[in-house]
């Protein structure tokens, strides 16, 4: 049996304790012991920010949690201590949980309940009600626990002092809208009413392409911590593994994951993945807490991808021809610029550039090709077609193309992605590693044209590095034999 030791408490993103601030976390916790689920260290870390108290008003400080980790970390035991406390703060609260649908609901309440009777805390129940779709803990003291379901809430309106939507990647947008408009116009008379803050509670694993209500969420709120804005009153935690890092790596997944060592070992890692043998990116985002963009099979294997890897060389110092390769994401938002290095052994990818939009791609280009002597293959179609015109057609005052780029028909663009595939596989090429290519290594997916395959361009699997490389390498093998080394 491997033993490994229990990892610390790496969150992606978190916000930080505030120690000015009294904290409610430590009677969630004792809640928690209580219903025989105590707290692990990321479930009181949560609880103890979330539960900060403001000195001046002498209630919550944050009225929102933002919440995503991976499964079997212990989430849903945490949001129960969480609302058996709120219920507790006062009489006659109303405190909400809605899983996916009413059924797990249901399932998570009848849970609750078994352990709720069980606990120290039997007496302070009032009544019990366990038909479906009534479902509700009533206190002594008058408040109450509900659950329900997001995805068939229907047009109810869940008012109160508490809501948690749990699971809420699979909520859309347009549902997430109702919900939050039945129960935020409340929350200001709840305040005046019961002085407590009411609280609204986003928990979730990463979602898929098809999370129209969490996704924006999650970005928006990275964004803002990358950017260093202030929060206001959200507060916000995102375990998971490192974004652009292998998912099939299980030393990774165990550092970063905040139930390892606690609700599982090291060796039911493999099991778990087996469980997953047909499905990756599910495997990807249950346990390594990263986004399914909706790659069913992805295209580039990622134990092939990481066996190609080879350190970066610097290009000045190469011996062997260079050409590069350049890609425009959908859109025009980016051009990445790949360089194709021919070495002594076999040709290393290596990423020159990820440039925004394409204002700047022209000079840039200028000055590489300058200073390399190396052509540029680019595709004249799809989304490069007006940088490939520009540059084309782009004549100096002697009426001289400024540009040397590689002849490249259209049925040659179509060919060059199983030409990529193929050198990978045989090991025929190499990439020096970088957070952009590596990420969009794991989004790349395939799209068919006629009995062939190009790179899918559709939003969430766009991955102009990995189309660069493949013209970079396409346009370095079709270079004619007498092409005289790229370095001067």
């Amino acid at each position: 049996m491997s033993v490994k030791p229990t990892p610390s408490l790496k969150p992606r993103y978190a916000t930080p304790r505030n120690l000015a601030r009294p904290t409610d976390g430590g009677k969630e916790a004792r809640i928690a012991e209580a219903l025989g689920t105590p707290f692990l260290p990321w479930q009181r870390m949560v609880s103890d920010v979330f539960g900060e108290i403001d000195p001046d008003t002498g209630t919550y400080y944050y009225d929102t949690l933002v919440l995503t980790v991976q499964r079997q970390a212990g989430k849903t035991t945490r949001e129960r201590a969480t609302e058996t406390r709120n219920a507790l703060w006062g009489p006659n609260r109303r405190v909400w949980y809605l899983a996916q649908t009413g059924k797990d609901a249901s399932q998570q309440f009848r849970e609750y309940i078994t352990g709720f009777d069980k606990s120290p805390l039997a007496p302070l129940a009032a009544s019990k009600r366990m038909s479906n779709g009534s479902m509700c803990l009533t206190l002594k003291n008058g408040s109450t626990i509900q659950p329900g379901g997001t995805t068939d809430s229907g047009g109810h309106g869940f008012q109160g002092d508490s809501l948690t939507l749990d699971e809420c990647w699979a909520l859309p947008a347009d549902k997430a809208k109702a919900i939050l408009d039945g129960f935020l116009p409340t929350t200001t008379t709840r305040l005046k009413l019961t002085g407590v803050r009411p609280r609204l509670t986003f928990c979730s694993t990463e979602g898929t392409a098809e999370s129209t209500f969490f996704n924006p969420k999650l970005d928006e709120l990275r964004a803002m911590m990358d950017a260093g804005e202030p929060m206001g009153r959200t507060c916000f935690f995102d375990f998971g593994i490192p974004f652009g890092s292998d998912p099939e790596d299980l030393d990774n997944i165990w550092a970063h994951h905040p139930g390892a060592g606690h609700l599982f070992d090291y060796d039911q890692l493999a099991d778990f993945r087996r469980q997953f043998s047909q499905d990756a990116a599910g495997w990807a985002r249950a346990f390594g807490n990263l986004r399914d963009s909706g790659i069913i099979d992805r295209a580039i294997d990622p134990q092939l991808w990481q066996a190609t890897s080879a350190n970066a060389i610097d290009p000045a110092e190469a011996t062997g021809r260079v050409c590069f390769g350049v890609a425009v994401a959908m859109g025009g938002i980016g051009t990445a610029i790949v360089a194709c290095i021919e070495t002594e052994a076999v040709p290393l990818l290596q990423v020159v550039d990820v440039l925004p939009g394409t204002g700047s791609a022209p000079e840039r280009l200028r000055e590489l090709q300058e200073r390399y002597h190396a052509p540029i293959c680019i595709d004249m179609r799809g989304p490069s077609a007006a940088l490939a015109d520009r540059l084309r057609l782009s004549l100096d005052e002697w009426g001289i193309a400024r540009y040397e780029l590689v002849d490249m028909r259209a049925a040659d663009a179509v060919t060059a992605p199983q030409a990529f595939m193929s050198a990978l596989d045989q090991h025929a090429v190499n990439h020096a590693p970088d957070s952009d290519m590596d990420r969009e290594a794991g989004l790349a997916g395939k799209r068919m044209s006629g009995d062939a395959w190009l790179w899918n361009r559709a939003e969430g699997v766009n991955a102009p590095t990995i189309e660069a490389a493949t013209l970079a390498l396409w346009g370095l093998t079709h270079m004619p034999d007498d092409t005289p080394p790229g370095v001067y």
